[in-house]
């Protein structure tokens, strides 16, 4: 009697789990508008965002030419506006039949001009709706951004994540210009230093790339690339760092990978660059020290490479040649650390990071000075001190000039 009402119990327990187990709220594919990238412009008092949505009907035969008829690409980019920006991606109902998608947006592009406006009203989206990841990366256009999304790329078929594998790779192979997501702009925005940097994209060459029939050619008019550092003061853009100042901050706050460095393996005066070295390992260390009523800041760089190119007619087997090519490039390295402090020292701006530094040493005399910072940053001084150490010459010791020298 007992086993009965169990399995009473039991099947009654299934048939209810039939009625609850519904797809009620379930969103189909084909209801759907992925996003692949997006971008924010700021016209006429008003928030423009950008869509570039994918075509899946197009992906698999990428960019191609059906029965007679037309050219089909993978992407479309259209725009939206309002006062705000979730407002601009509620009016997309206006004109699109699918549901904005953006779980799979790679990069967001900033105009200048809304860059220079505030990001606070973006950050705050991204944070707060689920729909967004926080780990979408940031890019500066000088530009409308709009126009970066419409630029087609031949390599990858959707131009969206072609931009963030480039940025990905330059950040682990050059090292200038770092992948800035989300998150990190908001933490660096909030940081003691309360300063940012994201790099730049832009469209390089003629005219723009946006038809089928433009990438049916071998060389493009015009590309995609990665530009300057744009820097931020709090949510705001500042101004423009160089790519050569840029690969200085990487190098002062510790975000070098891997990046290839040209020299020149004579000494004294301004030589000719002959010669180019792989830096393969990196690490820098900031230590500040009071110095009077301000401070020091040392920065401290141990690296180690491999010599990927010389015209030197030097015997590179020799341990005093390999010592001074490593003096060579710890002289270009501390050239570019100092003029990247002047350019951030010029701005006003702790791009640098030398706040954290000091609030985590001296977080009493931080406190002190956390109010007036950062007009402070000018008064530090900085003492650089780089050793490099070149682990392989390569597979000869000599340069080709110096065998054809011989005979």
């Amino acid at each position: 009697m007992r086993a009965a009402k169990r399995f009473v119990s039991l099947l009654m327990l299934l048939v209810a789990s039939f009625g609850a187990a519904g797809c009620w709220d379930r969103t189909e594919l084909n209801e759907l508008a992925i996003t692949s990238a997006t971008a924010v412009d700021w016209e006429d008092g008003e928030w423009s965002v950008s869509y570039q949505v994918v075509i899946p009907s197009a992906i698999s035969n990428a960019v191609s030419v059906t029965g007679g008829g037309a050219s089909k690409l993978p992407i479309i980019v259209y725009s939206t506006q309002g006062k705000t920006i979730r407002e601009a991606v509620g009016r997309s109902t206006l004109e699109s039949p699918r549901h904005l998608f953006f779980s799979h947006t790679r990069v967001v592009v900033v105009s200048e001009a809304a860059a220079r406006q505030g990001l606070s009203p973006l950050l705050d989206v991204y944070f707060r709706n689920p729909d967004s990841r926080e780990t979408v990366s940031v890019l500066v256009a000088k530009g409308n951004a709009r126009k970066i999304l419409e630029q087609l790329m031949q390599i990858q078929i959707i131009p969206g994540d072609g931009i963030e594998e480039t940025l990905r790779k330059e950040a682990e192979e050059f090292s200038a210009l770092p992948n800035v997501r989300i998150y990190d702009l908001a933490l660096s925005i909030v940081s003691p230093s309360k300063s940012a940097i994201v790099p730049e994209i832009l469209i390089s060459g003629g005219q723009e790339v946006s038809s089928a029939d433009a990438l049916s050619k071998t060389s493009l008019s015009s590309k995609l690339r990665l530009g300057r550092l744009a820097v931020f003061k709090n949510d705001r853009m500042a101004g423009w760092m160089t790519r050569e100042e840029a690969l200085g901050i990487a190098f002062i706050r510790d975000r070098i990978k891997t990046t290839t460095i040209p020299f020149s393996c004579g000494q004294g005066g301004k030589q000719k660059i002959d010669s180019a070295f792989k830096l393969t390992r990196s690490s820098t260390r900031l230590t500040p020290k009071k110095d009077g009523d301000g401070f020091t800041m040392k920065i401290e760089v141990e690296g180690e490479g491999q010599l990927l190119e010389t015209d030197c007619t030097k015997e590179l087997s020799e341990p005093s040649v390999a010592r001074q090519l490593e003096s060579q490039l710890e002289l270009e390295i501390t050239d570019m650390i100092e003029t990247a402090w002047q350019a951030a020292r010029k701005m006003n701006i702790d791009v640098v990071g030398f706040a954290e530094a000091i609030h985590r040493k001296y977080p009493k005399d931080w406190k002190r000075m956390k109010n007036n910072w950062p007009s402070g940053l000018a008064e530090i001084r900085i003492e650089p001190s780089v050793h490099i150490t070149i682990k392989r010459m390569g597979l000869t010791n000599q340069s080709f000039r110096t065998l054809t020298e011989k005979d």
